[in-house]
């Protein structure tokens, strides 16, 4: 017995430090300064931060006013390091659960730091069960500021007319794939499909748009947004998660794109990492890859 105790004790702690050696890899750490020196290291390497707290899905108003309070923090302290980073939150940090009108205000006092800063603000894209709040409130913060972004998913089935429509406005776009499984009714169960879609989207945002980024971490989305961009002269940028495809985004800069990687952190670094198992495990796949192939 005494020895099955043990055996089932080694086993625990192998399988924790074998998470945390993954999650150091993909989160910058549990502290602010840690996502801070993270920021500094790889503009180092010429690419820029994009800055996350990680957390989500608050329903108590302690808890947004605590993640609000951080961002406005943090966007001090990217300013006393004259670091290339900006932030991204998500509007479910902000109180999108609780109340929309309450959500926006604290969105508001965010934008309202960055904006006196002269700074950037992206805003992520959730699940489709907020994807109409928080383009209201995107549209919201545009007629506030021009320096403001927001996240659109290709697996959503939606997302090229919502494209169509931000570009109209002026609105500044990321293009991902989204990590959210979505009802087959509105969204794409299957990876092909939502790149296929992101290749369409890919398309407008060249012809259509400017100022947008294009984060991917799949090669051939890689090499038609730089096939596009030989024949569509606009500002892009590239954008990638910390500790996915560092080699090409070191590359990428090299080469003089504008790359940026998206730098998470904070004590809720389980949840990150299990979330993106829990809703797709492609998206795990890539990090191991990633473990060997850099």
């Amino acid at each position: 017995m005494h020895f099955t105790k043990r055996f089932i004790a080694e086993a625990v702690a192998a399988a924790v430090g074998f998470l945390v050696r993954l999650a150091s890899r993909w989160v910058a750490g549990v502290e602010m300064e840690d996502a801070l020196t993270r920021a500094e290291q790889i503009n180092g390497k010429s690419i820029g931060a994009v800055l996350n707290v990680l957390g989500e899905h608050h329903e108590e108003r302690d808890s947004v006013e605590t993640t609000v309070t951080e961002y406005l923090q943090l966007l001090d302290r990217i300013e006393e390091r004259r670091l290339d980073a900006c932030i991204s939150i998500k509007l479910s940090q902000c109180g999108i659960a609780i109340d929309q009108g309450y959500c926006s205000d604290n969105v508001k006092r965010i934008l309202a730091k960055v904006k006196s800063l002269g700074g950037f603000l992206w805003i992520d894209m959730e699940s489709s069960k907020y994807t109409d709040a928080t383009i209201q409130i995107y549209e919201q913060c545009l007629k506030e500021h021009p320096l403001v972004g927001l996240a659109v998913q290709s697996n959503l089935k939606r997302t090229e007319e919502d494209v169509r429509r931000l570009l109209k406005q002026g609105g500044r776009v990321r293009l991902c794939k989204g990590a959210y499984r979505e009802d087959p009714s509105i969204g794409y169960p299957k990876r092909a499909d939502a790149t296929r879609n992101y290749s369409r989207i890919l398309k407008v945002l060249y012809e259509e748009g400017d100022n947008f980024a294009v984060a991917t971490h799949d090669n051939s989305m890689i090499e038609e947004a730089l096939e596009l961009s030989k024949k569509h002269q606009k500002t892009f940028e590239f954008q990638f998660l910390q500790g996915v495809r560092e080699s090409t985004a070191i590359e990428l800069a090299a080469k003089g794109y504008r790359v940026l990687e998206y730098v998470p952190y904070g004590p809720r670094w389980l949840a990150y990492f299990m979330r993106r198992l829990r809703e797709r495990p492609f998206n795990v796949i890539t990090m191991f890859r990633s473990l060997v192939s850099g």
